[in-house]
């Protein structure tokens, strides 16, 4: 079992640790984390954090910048936190790193900006829910990858239920989030039930696209 983007990682399954925002993050305790700027928290010394951030990018385990992206509900203005997010994108295109996107219904403007930014490094979506539309726009992308938790399971009906049988597992994530009692073992079946293969191929395939992100190949 793998955990690509967690608050509270679980005592041995593999996990990438966001630390965003903690102040003593530059000494990391963590085997793989990412820091980033979310779209809901972007400060006025913005620019100061980002710098934070790459000097974090030197340490031991930093495997990407994030979560980063874009949010509709958002209280910063849309031309603020496509600014942000370009110059993550552009930090994590320079250093060479992965991130892991939060998108809420802008997900054009997140690919715009990735064709924009030529960003060629995984770009992961976190608790993915985009329509079937908007994922197979996705997919043509072949850096883009999709993450799921078990709230995506919540309603059946969402968007990112419907668009689950087209992403191939190659592309596939799990993730617990901020959720401290989420299990991906339940992740992992609900998606192998849903594509119609078995839970330990999933599974198998799953870790193989997490340990290309952590250690960069």
């Amino acid at each position: 079992m793998t955990d690509i983007h967690t608050h509270f990682p679980r005592p041995g399954i593999p996990s990438v640790v966001d630390v965003s925002g903690r102040v003593d993050f530059m000494g990391s305790e963590h085997e793989y984390f990412t820091a980033g700027l979310h779209p809901k928290s972007i400060a006025q010394d913005w620019e100061q954090e980002l710098s934070d951030i790459e000097r974090l990018a030197s340490l031991k385990g930093f495997v990407g910048v994030g979560e980063c992206g874009l949010d509709k509900y958002a209280e910063a203005p849309r031309d603020l936190q496509m600014e942000v997010f370009m110059a993550q994108l552009l930090l994590a295109q320079r250093i060479m790193k992965s991130v892991i996107i939060h998108c809420v219904r802008l997900y054009s403007d997140v690919m715009s900006l990735i064709r924009k930014t030529n960003f060629k490094f995984p770009a992961i979506f976190h608790g993915y829910n985009g329509n079937p539309e908007t994922t197979s726009q996705l997919l043509k992308l072949p850096n883009v990858y999709f993450s799921f938790s078990i709230s995506s399971f919540s309603m059946p009906e969402t968007s990112g239920m419907k668009s689950l049988p087209l992403i191939p597992p190659e592309r596939l994530f799990t993730e617990t989030d901020c959720d401290r009692s989420a299990d991906v073992a339940e992740v992992i079946e609900k998606i192998a039930a849903i594509k119609g293969i078995t839970a330990s191929s999933l599974q198998e395939t799953v870790y193989e696209n997490f340990m290309k992100i952590v250690s960069g190949r």
